[in-house]
């Protein structure tokens, strides 16, 4: 059974202010901070960001100091088990759920209950705490299969990036990006953006781009040529994205003293 000591949210205390408690509070304290902290911990300094949270357990020494602001969510309680042991809680050191607002929302709802004074106030609270950790114990078990398969598709999306910019004057249409990958296409999007900051669109374009100003220079190859070796339906789109890219039309560029 969960026992909620105390809780608040959307804390704020004065700015860059300090909590040291060398031996613990007695109790877990779970905190999600609100602004960037500084926590100690092992001779280490910790700069968090937004949203970090840590599970204290008792007798564990707590030490943080707000960078500038101070805000935070935050709950004491008791417990006959440490709910890191039942739920995959990283304890007494700094982690990143990926649901912040699940669990801001849960805090704020566990405050309202605690000081309600209603009917079976103390089992809403244990429901509560419960459905705290399980929600993020899910999330970062989800986090982690999420990374896993991520490490096993980045040398496929290398592999298919590296032809895709190679081979820049084919058909790269995101339908057989996706067929190659074995993804759904909203899938696909997700993990490019996450390998490479970018898109196959953005991507292809620009090395179409840099290939046609390669080509441009040879003196022998007129725009319309250029244009099709690089992949380009025809030759105004091709103008058109040579213009809004480098400033000035394929022709003109050609033209430049070298």
């Amino acid at each position: 059974m969960y026992t909620l000591n105390f809780c608040e949210y959307n804390r704020s205390n004065h700015d860059f202010d300090t909590i040291f408690r060398p031996s613990g509070s007695g109790d877990y304290l779970f905190l999600q901070f609100k602004s960037p902290m500084k926590v100690y911990h092992d001779d280490k300094i910790i700069i968090t960001k937004e949203n970090a949270c840590i599970l204290y357990t008792p007798g564990m020494p707590q030490h943080y100091q707000a960078v500038h602001r101070f805000r935070n969510n935050y709950l004491h309680f008791s417990s006959d088990e440490n709910p890191a042991r039942f739920f995959p809680l990283p304890e007494n050191t700094v982690f990143y759920p990926e649901n912040a607002m699940q669990i801001d929302d849960l805090i704020s709802r566990l405050q309202q209950e605690y000081f309600s004074g209603l009917p079976y106030r103390e089992e809403a609270v244990h429901a509560l705490i419960t459905l705290l950790f399980l929600s993020i114990g899910r999330s970062m078990t989800q986090e982690t299969a999420q990374k896993e398969e991520a490490g096993h598709l980045y040398p496929l999306f290398q592999s298919l990036r590296l032809q895709m910019l190679t081979q820049c004057e084919k058909d790269w249409d995101i339908q057989r990006l996706c067929r190659q990958a074995n993804l759904e296409k909203s899938q696909f999007y997700v993990y490019y953006r996450s390998f490479f900051s970018s898109t196959p669109k953005n991507d292809l374009l620009r090395a179409r781009l840099e290939k046609a100003k390669n080509l441009l220079s040879n003196e022998a190859l007129q725009v319309k040529e250029v244009a099709q070796l690089c992949g380009f339906g025809n030759q105004a789109h091709f103008t058109r994205y040579f213009k809004a890219c480098c400033g000035c039309a394929p022709g003109v560029y050609a033209r430049r003293p070298q």
